[in-house]
């Protein structure tokens, strides 16, 4: 059965691109204009995921998300031109999985949308384990072999995963880049050690754009490395 998704954006234009973009995945995509055709799709059925721009016609999703919609199972993709880091404090606040900028590419947008995806329980397993070559990779890079080693340390990190999405998280809503910079910088070493590459990117990028000093970027880059530490945890518990 095809995923059922909901997306919230007034601008036919580029509905049109998003269905067009999510062709090739199994989605079943509804669209509502609005922000009250919105309330009637979301007391009307559920969705696997919900993408929405901000600002409609008669208000702005915010009022969606302030309700609790955000945070009732289904992973939320906003996207919007002006995302600053405060909005983007508060989009997470509010229960947003994931932000992207308008204008959006297509690559990012299917990527962000897999995600959510795969992040839903309802439509996918919450997250899925390391592949078992990189896995062993790891072990035998960092740990020479020693599997047991490698679990009791990975154990460890997806325990210590909760204080730094909690300083994260505080350190972006107070554009705190210096301590943003220290948790990403144990992170992106960290995540390698435990054959995560692509997410220890995530760490790199933005340890460097907290030390050019660009909120702008650091906050474009938390986003999906919070989310990963996330899907690490429940994949631990």
């Amino acid at each position: 059965m095809s995923a059922r998704l909901l997306l919230i954006e007034d601008d036919s234009s580029i509905a049109r691109f998003v269905a067009l973009a999510l062709e090739e995945l199994d989605v079943d995509l509804v669209t509502a204009g609005t922000l009250a055709e919105a309330r009637e799709q979301l007391a009307q059925q559920r969705f696997a995921a919900v993408i929405t721009d901000l600002m409609l016609p008669d208000g702005s999703s915010i009022e969606l998300m302030e309700a609790g919609h955000a945070r009732q199972g289904a992973p939320w993709i906003a996207f919007s031109a002006g995302l600053t880091p405060e909005r983007l404090a508060a989009l997470h606040e509010l229960g947003v999985r994931q932000t992207l900028r308008k204008p959006v590419s297509l690559t990012a947008l299917m990527d962000a949308v897999s995600s959510a995806l795969q992040s839903n329980p309802t439509t996918a397993p919450v997250a899925e384990p390391p592949p078992p070559a990189r896995r062993t990779a790891a072990i035998d890079e960092h740990f020479a072999g020693d599997a047991a080693m490698f679990e009791a340390f990975l154990g460890g990190c997806l325990t210590r995963f909760a204080d730094d999405l909690q300083r994260g998280h505080a350190a972006l809503a107070s554009a705190d880049l210096a301590t943003l910079r220290h948790v990403s910088h144990g992170l992106k070493a960290v995540l390698s050690l435990i054959g995560e590459p692509a997410l220890a990117q995530h760490a790199r990028d933005l340890e460097d754009a907290c030390a050019a000093n660009e909120p702008a970027e650091a906050a474009r880059h938390w986003p999906p490395l919070a989310q990963g530490l996330e899907a690490l945890r429940r994949q631990g518990r």
